[in-house]
């Protein structure tokens, strides 16, 4: 029997309502994240330039959550320390930037020199990192520093086939890669957030023992990097209905537990880093 037109409204009517649940639930993950990095934004700011400013980077010792951000003798290491944080204030607020659809629209011009900026600093970025890891010293082990190379590598990868598609002129593929760029960009970010999702829903919620923290650590020094490149591939492919509303009810959850993480990261990580610095009462 043939299809008709009368058939086809209820399927065309169900994939417009799944593709607007999943875009709801990519617009929540957009939001929740801007917050949060809007968070690591002002701890950067608020810890670390107060010192420069005084001259004072030994202060910067007093965040303990660090590691090795002044070593007192070390001026190479800590000129290098210093260069990577002030990249990934520039980073945190430049990438937000780009991914804004309304500003890459309406300032085309702004989107343009912004990419060169994000460009240039996540190349900085991504070599003093690693600098930092397998000169200086700065990691917490094997996995950790494996997982931080990955992360750098994906960067340098990932900026370089966005701008030859931006140059190529090709936006479809470049908006794809610079989406790519900006998660393992932000892998410092989803790992803080992540070890505070897992001990305040893993240890905290479901009573996991506090040893699993150091097994997650070492899983999630590569899946701050790895896991948001997966949802995001599954996210672009998600075509079905049916698939739409998986994709999306699971992105709804993920964004939830993300939440999560990023209070738990601005009140037990953040906030006791500003209050020694003096910012926060």
């Amino acid at each position: 029997m043939a299809t008709t037109a009368i058939d086809l409204q209820p399927r065309i009517a169900g994939h417009a309502a799944a593709r607007r649940f999943l875009g709801f639930a990519a617009t929540s993950w957009f939001i929740v994240t801007l917050l949060g990095q809007a968070l690591f934004l002002g701890y950067i700011i608020g810890f670390y330039a107060p010192p420069v400013a005084v001259g004072d980077i030994a202060a910067w010792s007093r965040n303990k959550a660090v590691i090795d951000g002044f070593v007192a003798g070390d001026a190479a290491g800590n000129l290098q320390f210093g260069v990577h944080v002030l990249m990934a204030a520039i980073l945190t607020f430049g990438g937000i930037l780009q991914l804004w659809p309304a500003l890459r629209r309406r300032a085309a011009g702004f989107h343009r020199w912004n990419g060169r900026v994000f460009v240039a600093a996540a190349t900085v970025a991504a070599t003093g990192g690693l600098w930092l890891v397998w000169i200086r010293g700065s990691r917490l082990g094997w996995a950790s520093a494996t997982g931080i190379t990955l992360n750098a590598l994906l960067i340098l990868v990932f900026i370089a086939l966005a701008w030859r598609a931006a140059r190529a002129r090709d936006f479809a593929t470049h908006q794809r890669w610079a989406m790519r760029a900006f998660l393992v960009v932000s892998g410092v970010w989803f790992l803080r957030v992540g070890m505070m999702a897992f001990a305040l829903i893993g240890i905290g919620g479901l009573g996991l023992p506090k040893s699993r923290a150091q097994d997650f650590f070492a899983v999630w020094s590569f899946g701050s990097t790895l896991v948001p490149l997966l949802v995001y591939e599954l996210y672009r492919r998600a075509k079905s209905p049916g698939g739409s509303y998986v994709m999306g009810g699971g992105l709804l959850v993920l964004t939830m537990a993300m939440a999560v993480g990023i209070a738990g990261a601005a009140l037990m990580m953040w906030a006791p880093a500003l209050r020694a610095a003096g910012v926060l009462a």
